[in-house]
């Protein structure tokens, strides 16, 4: 009996802001079933982490697999979200905050992106600070009509696949100007290209499963003899010969920030905060000497009424972001204004939820607050 050795080929992490930079526990990475059978052909091990996977290869197989390796498509993986939530503490854009329910957000390894995020260096699955950008791709089954350009009457339709540019499927157009039938049946769940005569006409992500069941999706294009010459050397987990260089792949998404506003309510209506200051003081971690900067609060000069009692009421000067762990980042402080530390009251006030957002009034563009209501 053979007993194989695997060693970690790719690995895929998925961190978020909300959790401190830490994994994203509210997403879970899966392989597509044509992933799968992928993984059996070349004997491969997927491995489940917080916020990631694993993906392990033998170490020796006779005949050697991975110098074998010859695949023009991806190994893909969906991304499911567990949390209603994600997109509310996400920084999103408006436009993909209120992205149609037809699309996901699509990430692959196709361009070499090395930044430091969360702390460290990182291999990312995106532009440096811009995660989203041309992410959103719209989501069609695997027989579909797509509606063609006027102009395209009697061309040929394509679907190519996007990184090693191969020709997966044709068909000729129709003479009049109608939608154009695709069955692509047997190609694999993932990102293709369509074009027409030679132009791209539109990025796909072909799956059969409904897009309200998959938050995004991610391809990693390990190499081989196809894939190689079509990727940066840094994105390469194989090279055209077969041999394996590990690689950490990252998605690196961040808490979407906006202005605090507290409501600062006395239920027994005696205490006026009209003179008070609201601070919160960023935590210094234990590696740093100089003491973080303040975060400040300005007092608004009207009070707002609450449930029928006054409140005042304390709005950061910055946006802030939403944190899982806010005791971890924030120290927050009430105290009367012009004593410095003397009379000061510490309280500990609640932080920014996701369902807590709503529009600042008045502000074009349209920007987001939270709002916070504290009794004390």
């Amino acid at each position: 009996m053979t007993v194989l050795q695997y060693a970690a080929l790719f690995r895929i992490e998925c961190l978020h802001g909300y959790f401190g930079g830490g994994a994203c526990r509210s997403l879970v990475l899966s392989p597509t079933e044509d992933c799968r059978a992928l993984l059996d052909r070349y004997r491969m091990l997927f491995r489940q982490s917080a916020g990631g996977a694993v993906v392990h290869a033998p170490l020796q197989s006779p005949p050697d697999l991975l110098r074998q390796f010859d695949e023009a498509v991806p190994f893909t993986f969906r991304l499911i979200s567990t949390e209603p939530v994600l997109n509310s503490y996400t920084a999103l854009s408006a436009d993909e905050a209120g992205a149609p329910s037809e699309s996901l957000f699509y990430f692959a390894n196709a361009s070499d992106h090395q930044a430091e995020a969360f702390g460290k260096p990182r291999r990312l699955l995106h532009a440096p600070g811009s995660p989203f950008a041309g992410a959103l791709v719209p989501v069609m089954p695997k027989v579909f009509s797509v509606p063609l350009p006027a102009t395209s009457s009697g061309g040929t339709l394509q679907v190519i696949e996007p990184i090693t540019t191969q020709l997966l499927w044709q068909c000729s157009l129709p003479t009049q100007a109608a939608p154009c039938p695709l069955d692509l049946r047997r190609l694999p769940e993932g990102c293709y290209v369509l074009r027409v005569d030679g132009k791209e006409l539109l990025k796909v992500y072909l799956s059969d499963r409904p897009p309200a069941q998959q938050w995004g999706a991610i391809s990693i294009y390990v190499g081989g003899s196809r894939q190689a010459q079509n990727l940066p050397e840094d994105c390469r987990v194989l090279d055209s010969a077969g041999m394996s260089s590990p690689k950490t792949f990252t998605l690196a998404l961040e808490s979407r920030k906006t202005t605090w506003r507290y409501y600062i309510i006395d239920p027994a209506g005696k205490q006026n905060f009209g003179s008070h200051e609201l601070t919160a003081a960023m935590r210094r971690p234990a590696a740093e000497v100089d003491p973080p900067p303040e975060v400040r609060f300005s007092r608004l000069p009207d009070t707002a009424l609450i449930d029928g009692r006054t409140a005042w009421v304390f709005e950061s000067q910055l946006p802030l972001p939403f944190l899982h762990s806010p005791s971890t980042e924030f120290s927050l402080s009430l105290r009367p204004g012009g004593n410095g530390k003397r009379g000061e009251r510490a309280i500990r006030l609640p932080y920014a939820q996701p369902g807590s957002i709503a529009f600042q009034d008045g502000s074009e563009p349209r920007s987001m607050c939270s709002e916070i209501f504290v009794y004390v």
